[in-house]
């Protein structure tokens, strides 16, 4: 059998990903998702992440994104597109 083995990078942007959508569903709270995020992948990594799914993001929970953003701005993680995007008025 030839299976192939995902790329590092690509399992790290699974779990960045993975991980902020469990803060933005409510699964997990904002301090552990700072801790789990910064601790256990680049900061770099995470910037393209936030900006590759930053409409699905918003779409999901655009008020706990912000929080997040601010949070991994402490950091050293800011994300300027963030701040450009108009907020929804609800």
């Amino acid at each position: 059998m030839n299976h192939r083995l995902p790329r590092p990078e690509d399992v790290s942007r699974h779990h960045i990903d993975a991980t902020i959508m469990a803060f933005l569903n409510g699964e997990k709270d904002a301090d552990w998702t700072e801790v789990a995020l910064v601790t256990l992948h680049p900061r770099e990594e995470i910037k393209i992440v936030l900006k590759e799914s930053l409409e699905r993001y918003r779409t999901v929970h655009d008020a706990r994104f912000r929080e997040l953003v601010v949070r991994l701005k402490s950091q050293g993680i800011s994300v300027r597109a963030v701040k450009d995007i108009p907020t929804h008025n609800k």
